[in-house]
């Protein structure tokens, strides 16, 4: 079974927007829409769940009753943290009695509008030998390290740094126990999955990302998803 983990349960508040980012509208639909919509025709994709805030519970149910999805799909309550949301997310999966340790999971930005189905097939396909796998691309600007942002300390050989990018794809039982370490461990700070698969020993395979798989985070980025959308 493939499992995809779709995250909109952040406030947005670093846009300052009355409502959270993944719920704008572009040409009648949210932004959350057009990734899970991605998810849905995928073939591969054997289960969709949801990780939302749960404030617009509601709201989220009366638009994917809405629709015509071929998935259930389903919604689980996030925590206080993207760490504890996805947590949230892996145990409501593992502790399925359907679930095997032959299980994957696809965890994915809902903000990251422009996923393709060449992309996640990508992920899938390199799973086969891989218990994780991250989309990333190199960068094309020159790298420095900063002194808390005022001055060069060095430059750094942009050949070995990558932005990474999600969907971050794993064998869903060695996950779920890397997010169970880090609770019994008292690790709370990560924003980043692969990180805690690392901290596991979890060698995680890196394939060149998409350079339109970019996350919406600023009012520059949403200018660009509209214009990219048509609006």
């Amino acid at each position: 079974m493939i499992y995809a983990l779709l995250m909109m349960a952040g406030s947005s508040s670093r846009m300052g927007l009355d409502i959270p980012k993944q719920y704008i509208e572009i040409n009648g639909k949210y932004l959350f829409e057009y990734p899970l919509e991605t998810f849905d025709n995928n073939k591969s994709i054997d289960r969709i769940v949801l990780i939302i805030n749960e404030d617009y519970k509601e709201k989220v149910k009366s638009i994917i009753n809405s629709r015509n999805y071929r998935h259930e799909i389903e919604i689980i309550i996030g925590g206080s943290t993207r760490q504890e949301s996805v947590f949230n997310g892996l145990k409501y999966l593992y502790e399925d009695e359907k679930s095997s340790e032959k299980d994957y999971v696809l965890i994915h930005d809902a903000c990251r509008t422009l996923l393709t189905d060449k992309l996640i097939n990508e992920i899938i396909n390199n799973l086969q030998e891989n218990v994780s796998v991250v989309p990333a691309l190199g960068s094309s600007d020159s790298i420095c390290l900063s002194d808390e942002g005022n001055y060069i300390e060095k430059s750094l050989d942009r050949s070995n740094y990558y932005l990474l990018q999600t969907p971050q794809a794993f064998n869903l039982y060695f996950i779920f126990k890397a997010h169970k370490n880090a609770i019994k461990d008292n690790i709370n700070n990560f924003t980043d999955d692969t990180s805690l698969a690392i901290i596991c020993g979890g060698k995680v395979k890196i394939i060149k990302g998409d350079k339109f798989n970019f996350k919406v985070t600023t009012f520059e980025d949403l200018f660009i998803i509209k214009k990219i959308i048509g609006n």
